[in-house]
């Protein structure tokens, strides 16, 4: 069984290299092009987050992209080369912190969530949760020492506020943390609860509060809190309300829709089987620890209410961390020894259907199939390419332009080559949903100034259906002031199915 574990490691690692060698030819795409467009008007214009930039992302999501951009030159397989060495220094901390536990369950935790991510193809490349993940396994890391000093907790704390910059809810697994570490002193030195909590909380918020102090200091010398606030008082509730299906849906029917989405775990329940087996084999305060981590994130996807596939990447990597304990790392002599019980067939059983089943969990990305046949990579990468092809052909010293889009593909024309902006706003879904509001009014109204004070020489909107639109109640997809200035002041010079090019009289 060990030597079949063997070469199920083997054939998975060459499908790994083989994933990884292709996704250098991924475009960039979905989240990445606004947001790296962001990055590269933070770069080149000095644009500050808030301040210049209308957008309701966290500091830290902006400071990541920033210098992913910086290092990459905004150049499409640079960022690819990127995101591989990101990938390989989480597997790497992964193999690391695993290793109390087997080579084998180490490698294997290392190569199948490898694959789960490559898995998701260029959608899922670069999320949020996948920069922040890096941080939470070293966290994880650092914690699997059996003895941890107030050293160990202050960097626990650091890197759980490094995530929590990026995405606040991720600081939720730093609870179970704290829980088992409070439990292991209370047992190892015998103090009293309020000790013993003083000992582990005190450093460990200590280290979380330094990036979260540090982001709000930036903030605050760029002249960019207080548009933080207003952005996080007045729009976050709105945006909270979108679930997703992208749909407004507050109230009764949202805690519905998130009772409804929560038991799927985005799709990735049957990882519980050889999770379950691999707490089964491997029953310590380590191992429960895991599991307690899994549950915390399988949770996460309900703070936003909105469970895209991205939301789950924390609890499918802690999930997947359970399932390779399931794998057998031990000749049966020694396995006896270790559990106490003789090495019968129900284990065997056991580790057979768990290996059987990771294999069967881990499938090649669609895209990478389709590199494989000879076919495009589809997405919206070739309506950007069009629009790249003429910005460049016509774009002039000085000229900006206006995209009326989100994820469509006029950003990425707009960063390949490297146009600027009119305004501040560099998405339009806001002003279609909770128009009725006094903030989605007044996001309107600042927006049309903006844009007839900057009079941009070409307005991009694209009207795809993958841009996406919001729908439900309280939205709409007219907006008769900027219509009205584009009859007055423009006329189209490019228009097809998904997109239209005005250009200023």
């Amino acid at each position: 069984m060990r030597r079949l574990s063997h070469i199920f490691l083997i054939l998975l690692a060459a499908l790994l290299i083989a994933q990884a060698a292709y996704s250098l030819q991924w475009p960039v795409t979905h989240d990445e092009a606004p947001l790296f467009y962001e990055a590269f008007l933070m770069r080149s214009e000095g644009r500050v987050p808030y301040r210049d930039i209308f957008d309701f992302q966290m500091p830290g999501s902006f400071i990541a992209y920033s210098a992913l951009g910086w290092l990459s030159g905004f150049n499409a397989f640079r960022i690819r080369i990127l995101d591989l060495i990101i990938l390989s220094a989480l597997l790497a901390t992964t193999f690391f912190g695993m290793r109390r536990f087997g080579k084998t369950p180490a490698l294997a935790a290392a190569i199948l969530f490898g694959l789960k991510y490559l898995q998701g193809g260029p959608s899922m490349s670069l999320q949020r949760e996948y920069l922040l993940l890096i941080f939470i396994a070293s966290a994880i890391y650092i914690n699997m020492r059996d003895d941890l000093t107030p050293k160990h907790r202050l960097l626990i704390g650091f890197f759980f506020g490094l995530a929590a910059v990026i995405k606040p809810h991720a600081a939720v697994g730093l609870i179970p943390v704290l829980l088992f570490d409070i439990a292991d002193i209370l047992k190892r030195l015998k103090l009293t609860l309020p000790n013993a909590a003083t000992m582990s909380i005190l450093p460990s918020t200590a280290g979380f509060l330094i990036p979260v102090l540090a982001m709000i200091a930036w903030l605050g010398f760029t002249g960019a809190l207080s548009p933080f606030i207003t952005i996080a008082m007045n729009y976050w509730p709105l945006y909270s309300q979108i679930n997703g299906q992208m749909e407004v849906n507050a109230g009764a029917g949202k805690i519905s829709f998130t009772l409804n989405q929560a038991w799927r775990l985005g799709g990735s329940a049957l990882w519980l089987i050889p999770a379950g087996v691999g707490i089964y084999f491997n029953q310590n305060k380590k191992t429960y620890l895991l599991a307690s981590l899994a549950l915390c994130y399988a949770i996460y996807p309900a703070f936003s209410g909105q469970f895209f596939p991205y939301h789950y990447i924390p609890f499918i990597y802690f999930i997947i961390l359970l399932a390779s304990l399931s794998l057998p790392t031990l000749d049966p002599s020694t396995l006896r020894q270790a559990r106490g019980t003789t090495f019968n067939s129900q284990k065997f059983i056991l580790h057979f259907l768990s290996l059987i089943l990771c294999f069967a969990l881990i499938r090649p990305s669609t895209t990478f199939l389709r590199q494989l046949e000879g076919k495009s990579i589809a997405t919206s990468t070739d309506r950007a390419k069009e629009i790249a092809r003429f910005l460049e052909k016509n774009l002039a010293e000085g000229d900006t332009v206006q995209p009326l889009d989100w994820t469509g593909g006029s950003l990425l024309a707009m960063l390949e080559t490297r146009a600027h902006i009119a305004t501040p706003y560099v998405f339009d879904f806001y002003f279609y949903h909770h128009v009725s509001t006094p903030y989605i009014k007044s996001l309107r109204a600042d927006f049309m100034n903006d844009l007839q004070a900057s009079s941009p020489r070409f307005i991009i909107e694209v009207t795809a259906i993958d841009k996406p639109w919001i729908s439900g109640d309280d939205t709409s997809r007219e907006f008769p002031e900027l219509r009205t200035f584009l009859n007055e002041n423009y006329s189209i010079t490019i228009q097809k199915d998904d997109y239209v090019i005005y250009e200023r009289h």
